[in-house]
């Protein structure tokens, strides 16, 4: 044995090699009544006696003289002719035949000359022999009979020729020209070791003796009669000698050579397929001389008819086995066939509109037509069971792809990548019409595969994001920036975000706008920053409005909506954020030269969209400007007023100007608690801080921006003058300086007094950063009733507002979850389905039919236990059921049936996760989302009925009834409007029938049922599972696969049993037809089976086989004239069809541990009538090592690499076409005419 060096790998170079056991293995042939008959002999053997026997009785004449035999009597009939054909064994010559042949050729028979003289001379023989008796046969038959003319034409078209060159053959051995050594003969002769028709006869008699008649002489010879002919055969120079004995030293060396000789053992091959023809049509040409022809001597057709009446005789005597067979099974053994199982139907139950439920009694009547009898057939209700107004309106799919590699896309690009289909039952995810043959769906995703590989994932991208509404968003215009800061628990070592994986949104006027992200990754610590520029070009960002934006988000406030980007050029964002926890979100808002503001002064209203004068026309002291802004002074902010001056101020004098600021709070204009920086009117920007209190309303307001009046309560800022502009002054001196005009007494320092420049404005904006704290971390009910700013996690099906208060877990996610409790833990989904339903009112028991396409489900995947995870909706909150709360018929979506459940209270119709006015389930599941089948149907109301024998035809339970058939109580009810049968009865079977009956009972006595042989298991699970072929039992072997193909694989574990299944070709796997898995449910139901009748000491195992590609490789020139593309695509099919039946309408069936042989291969492509030649001609075999390793090797003769593996075709192989222009000949070029 190997030496174990590795824990999970090792193998037995001592293990059994078997096949296995088939389901047409099961019954023994001794079981069969006919097997071993009484009285054997039909008519034809009978016959063959009667003459055999007239030969030993003595005829006595009317002299009562004995004179002879009675073979006269028996011997001349047509009948007797034809019968001693017809009960000729054609096995027993042709394993003979075989027999001498295998002597000749084994080595280890050298020195045994005599012998190999001997049994070459009983080969020829027996050809002698067979065609002696041949041409007896066709002398005998009378010209009515047909086999006549066919065995004349047989002989002198096919054996004629093939018995020439046996005589050739016969002339060279006994006297080979010329005669090295060793000396002839090269064979004695002899008669046949057994009777062929009767007779025994050497060559030598047969050609010399006794001749043949001239249809043996072939047309190309001249002779006319067998002596003539004979003649010609011993005269060299019209049949010259043969080189069929080869050149060898040794007698072995010279029988050897001709009987491995394809010209001398294609002799024998001729002749035995004659001879089985004319053994099958003798027999059928003595039934009819038995029962047409009327040319019979009388006393031979009286004893033809004594044979006929004995007959009736023969077949009671041999009916004693069956009947012995019977009395013990049935008597001895008290054992009886099993009854007819009855049939079961699902049915779906709609209810009156005014009808809210209705209780159907177990035991309850529904009409199923009639049987053959014409008996009404009936089914009854299985429990007790309660129909309400429930319905499944909606199925919705999300799917998350995992490592499998997508078409022709990079490796690992779509790991990870989430997809959603809004209509999970249609085509394309999105409602497109199915187009299965059965119209099935999956539940969990919409995979397309082709030759077994995944092509494309037919689903809609799923719409993953986050969305933050907020009154600190609401931006009319100007340049304008956004960052967004998330503060988080933690952050993954390695992400790696990028600008181009997100898109951004904001809402505006008329639609959503997509704003420029100029920033998008991780800072130092915990935190991501986010950051977004708006242009002054760019629509304001306005409130939220659903009918204009649609999601239906809970609130009127601005909305930045930010989704993750699916590109085909880089992996999906989403596994890197999925864990990613927020705590805090400080949303920063940064707005430069606003100029949407409500500006008025002392005079009022004021357009500032041209230049105009803010204090007026003679500004004086506590002159004002009032700026108003409804986005602006609802934010907690640090702004800065900005004006453009037409000319810069100047007042009379260079008379010092201050301009102060003052904020309207509670409609009283209030200074800063503490003074902000003094500001001149010189200045161009006037900074507005707030002091050490808040000036502004933290609180949204979304109405549109007004002038300041007198009911104005806050929103306005007041720019005041401390002092006026020195009009008073200017005057004054204007006066003074004009008088001294006057008086004549201005003197040279005199100067005209400049008039004051009063403030005017050509533009009017406002700067202003606001931040805005979103508290994440906190699940007190206050701080959830004083929110201000709202996060959603946005998905593709809706939308649900984040806060700790609002959820179990007290914690929020950057992006929307799909996980499920389990065990007291959080487990990812790798798939959801989502069922909708309406009219449902909690708490109410719901009974969902899940119909399956059956074994649709992926053999290779692991299903775990449990595998699919139920739960309601309550508050946007998966909360899942309990145990008692969920009744699962159907084996994890592995088989149809019904699944009920028990709603509770809570379950509600206002969430907002997905559409509103519907209850939602969902099922999960963590990993092997395609070890589920397929779905036909997902509908309400079902429930389950049985067939109810009420004396109906006993074949009636074996009947699928079709859909449709049930649609009826027996009796009325005035509450129920409808009951629909979605598809046939199912499970039904007859009773059963005498052959399984005594397979069953001869496998019962042996197994005991109890497993504890490999004889054991195979049979009981044949027995038990008709729908599977053939069972392979592996004893202390370890087979534990995994996806990657590593595993276990141990051939020396003691303890374990591995059981390897192949279904029978109703059910095989209709994903991959070359690979014939056993679908999951059925491998579970294959192991409980077993385990209540193993050992507890056996570790049992119930897989499915290994399967291990075959490829060819090879150039190849067609035939002249033929289509290239064509037959270069056929010949694809017919290697693959040779290696993998199985695939193929009406092919076989695969075996364990099969062998592939190169020269096979190579025959079978050249014997193609459209392939000329092949050359280069490889085969490889492609299979995963003990390491998971993928290997391609080429052999000349490829075998299973485990035992568990069976060999199918690959499915392409590389095929290519010689152009005769171009391609060189074939063959290899010899050394030396290498230049």
């Amino acid at each position: 044995m190997d030496t174990i060096t590795n824990c999970s790998q090792n193998t037995d170079s001592l293990k059994l090699v078997r096949e296995g056991t088939s389901q047409e293995q099961r019954f023994s042939p001794a079981l069969d009544p006919v097997y071993a008959p009484v009285d054997e002999h039909a008519v034809a053997q009978r016959i063959v006696f009667a003459q055999a026997y007239s030969a030993y009785l003595k005829y006595y004449n009317s002299n009562n003289a004995w004179e002879g035999d009675w073979q006269a009597f028996f011997n001349n009939d047509v009948s007797v002719l034809l019968a001693v054909a017809a009960v000729q064994d054609v096995d027993n010559y042709r394993s003979n035949i075989k027999g001498y042949f295998d002597f000749l050729k084994n080595r280890d028979k050298q020195s045994k000359e005599q012998e190999l003289k001997d049994t070459l001379g009983c080969l020829f023989s027996c050809a002698g022999t067979l065609a002696k008796q041949l041409d007896v046969l066709k002398e005998g038959l009378p010209v009515e009979i047909p086999l006549k003319v066919a065995l004349q034409n047989l002989i002198q078209n096919q054996l004629s020729q093939a018995f020439n060159k046996m005589m050739l053959y016969y002339r060279d051995g006994l006297n080979p020209v010329p005669s090295p050594p060793p000396n002839a003969p090269y064979f004695e002769d002899k008669e046949p070791t057994f009777s062929i028709m009767g007779a025994k006869i050497t060559f030598e008699d047969v050609i010399k003796k006794q001749g043949l008649s001239k249809d043996w002489i072939p047309k190309e010879d001249s002779a006319t009669e067998w002596a003539d002919y004979l003649n010609h055969i011993n005269d060299l120079s019209k049949y010259p000698p043969t080189p069929i004995y080869g050149s060898g030293n040794t007698i072995f060396d010279r029988v050897n050579h001709i009987a491995t000789h394809n010209l001398f053992t294609s002799i024998f091959d001729q002749f035995l397929k004659v001879y089985a023809r004319i053994v099958k049509e003798a027999g059928l040409a003595l039934e009819k001389t038995i029962t047409e022809w009327d040319r019979h001597e009388p006393h031979y057709a009286l004893f033809l008819a004594f044979l006929r009446l004995f007959e009736f005789a023969r077949t009671e005597m041999n009916t004693i086995t069956g009947r012995h067979l019977d009395f013990y099974c049935r008597e001895i053994l008290r054992l009886r066939e099993k009854a007819a199982e009855p049939g079961h139907a699902h049915l779906l139950v709609e209810l009156a509109k005014q009808v809210n439920s209705h209780e159907f009694k177990k035991g309850v009547l529904f009409k199923a037509g009639k049987d053959d009898l014409g008996k009404d057939a009936y089914f009854a209700n299985d429990y007790d069971f309660v129909a309400n107004q429930a319905k499944v309106m909606e199925l919705k799919t999300v799917y998350r792809h995992g490592e499998e590699k997508v078409g022709k896309a990079q490796s690992g690009i779509h790991q990870g990548r989430l997809y959603a289909s809004p209509v999970a039952n249609s085509d394309d995810g999105i409602g497109a019409e199915l187009t299965s043959v059965d119209k099935s769906w999956h539940p969990f995703h919409n995979k397309i595969y082709q030759d077994g590989a995944l092509l494309e994932i037919k689903m809609p991208h799923a719409e993953i994001g986050f969305a933050i509404a907020s009154h600190y968003l609401l931006m009319a215009g100007g340049t304008r920036t956004i960052t967004a800061k998330f503060t988080t628990t933690s952050l993954p070592n390695n992400l790696n975000l990028s600008t181009e994986d997100i898109d951004c949104f904001l809402t505006t006027e008329k639609e959503w706008f997509a704003g420029k992200v100029s920033e998008f990754n991780k800072e130092s610590g915990s935190s991501l920053k986010l950051k977004i520029e708006l242009s002054g070009a760019d629509p304001a960002i306005t409130p939220y409005l659903a009918k204009v934006h649609g999601y239906n988000f809970a609130t009127d406030l601005p909305v930045l909506l930010v989704k993750l980007k699916h590109r085909d050029d880089s992996p999906y964002l989403y596994p890197q954020l999925q864990d990613v926890v927020v705590n805090q979100i400080d949303l920063t808002v940064d707005v430069k030269r606003l100029k949407n503001l409500a500006v008025s002064n002392d005079f009022g209203p004021v357009d500032i969209s041209k230049p105009f004068q803010p204090f007026g026309a003679s500004p004086v002291e506590n002159s004002a400007l009032i700026i108003g802004s409804k986005e602006v002074f609802q934010k907690t902010l640090a702004a800065t007023v900005k004006v453009e001056w037409q000319s810069d101020p100047a007042p009379f004098n260079n008379k010092t100007v201050n301009v102060k600021t003052d904020y309207l709070l509670a409609g009283v204009w209030q200074p800063p608690s503490i003074p902000e920086p003094t500001t001149t009117i010189t200045s161009s920007s006037f900074p507005l801080l707030g002091g050490g209190y808040s000036p502004y309303i933290d609180a949204p307001d979304l109405s549109e921006s007004v002038h300041y009046n007198s009911s104005s309560r806050h929103g306005f800022v007041r720019l005041k003058l401390d002092n006026d502009f020195g009009q008073n002054e200017y005057e004054q001196a204007l006066s003074a300086y004009i008088k001294k005009v006057v008086d004549k007494t201005l003197t040279d320092n005199d100067i005209k007094p400049l008039p004051p420049i009063g403030p005017f404005v050509t533009e009017l904006t406002l700067d202003y950063t606001a931040t805005q704290s979103i508290t994440l971390n906190n699940a007190n009910k206050s701080n959830f009733d004083e929110r201000q700013a709202r996060f959603f996690h946005v998905a593709s099906f809706g939308y649900a507002e984040q806060h700790p208060f609002l959820n179990l877990a007290n914690k929020v996610f950057l992006l929307p979850q799909f996980c499920f409790w389990r065990d007291g833990a959080v487990s990812s989904s790798e798939a959801e389905l989502y069922i909708g339903l309406t009219d449902l009112k909690p708490p109410q028991n719901l009974a969902l039919l899940f119909q399956v396409a059956d074994g649709t489900a992926d053999p290779l995947s692991k299903k775990l236990d449990p595998h699919i995870h139920w739960s309601y909706l309550r508050g946007n909150e998966w909360i899942p059921f309990a145990k008692d709360e969920v009744e699962d018929k159907t084996g994890g979506l592995l088989n149809s049936g019904i699944i009920t459940f028990a709603l509770p209270r809570d379950a509600s119709d206002t969430n907002t996760l997905l559409p509103v006015g519907m209850y939602w389930l969902r099922a999960a599941v963590a990993s092997g989302s395609d070890a589920v089948c397929r779905l036909r149907l997902v509908a309400a109301q079902a429930l389950k009925a049985t067939f109810t024998d009420k004396g109906n035809d006993p074949t009636f339970p074996a009947k699928a009834l079709e859909s449709g058939t049930i649609s009826k109580l027996d009796q009325p009810d005035a509450a129920v409007k409808k009951i629909t049968q979605p598809f046939a009865t199912f499970g039904g079977r007859g009773k059963e029938d005498s052959k399984a009956f005594y397979t069953r009972v001869s496998e019962r006595l042996r197994h005991k049922d109890r497993g504890i042989t490999l004889w054991d298991y195979e049979r009981l699970i044949l027995d038990a599972f008709p729908q599977i072929y053939k069972v392979k039992c592996l004893n202390h072997l370890q087979y534990e696969p995994d996806e990657s193909g590593k595993g276990v694989y141990r051939e020396l574990a003691p303890g374990h049993v591995t059981i390897i299944t192949i279904p029978g070709q109703q059910v095989r796997n209709l994903r991959d037809p070359f690979r014939p898995y056993t679908s999951l449910g059925l491998l579970e139901e294959i192991g409980a089976f077993l385990s209540k009748r193993l050992s507890c000491f056996v570790t049992l195992h119930v897989r499915n086989p290994e399967f291990e590609e075959v490829l060819v490789k090879c150039r190849v020139h067609l035939n002249t004239g033929l289509d290239e593309t064509f037959y270069v695509e056929k010949m694809q099919e017919a290697i693959t069809r040779f290696l993998s039946p199985w695939a193929f309408p009406g092919g076989g069936s695969p075996s364990f541990g099969g062998k592939v042989y190169k020269s096979v291969l190579i025959n079978f492509v050249e014997d193609l009538p459209y392939v000329d030649y092949v050359t280069d001609f490889q085969l490889f075999h492609s299979f995963n090592d003990f390491h998971g390793n993928p290997q391609t090797i080429e052999k000349d003769e490829v075998e299973g690499s485990r035992a568990v593996s069976i060999l199918v075709s690959a499915r392409k192989h590389v095929i290519d076409a010689i152009n005769p222009v171009v391609a060189e000949a074939p063959g290899e070029k010899c050394p030396c005419e290498a230049t």
